[in-house]
């Protein structure tokens, strides 16, 4: 099992290159939680990722759609 941590780099990496789907308005990704789990999930070999737990749990489900996440931002 691989220890490294995906980072914010990662995931915005995944998008650039097209190996994660992501939707576009323009100014924010929008990224499906699970696709986002599985692509980890697949390229690291990691059991669970911890934070997409907790942003999926129902605490959060109030505030947005609790399957997309907004991960990256650009401006310009």
């Amino acid at each position: 099992m691989s220890d490294h941590i995906p980072t914010l780099a990662d995931v915005c990496s995944a998008i650039a290159e097209g190996r994660l789907t992501a939707a576009s308005d323009g100014s924010t990704y929008q990224v499906n939680a699970f696709e986002l789990r599985r692509h980890f999930n697949k390229r690291y070999s990691l059991p669970t990722i911890s934070f997409l737990e907790n942003i999926l749990s129902p605490a959060h489900s109030d505030s947005c759609d609790s399957t997309n996440l907004d991960l990256c931002s650009f401006g310009r």
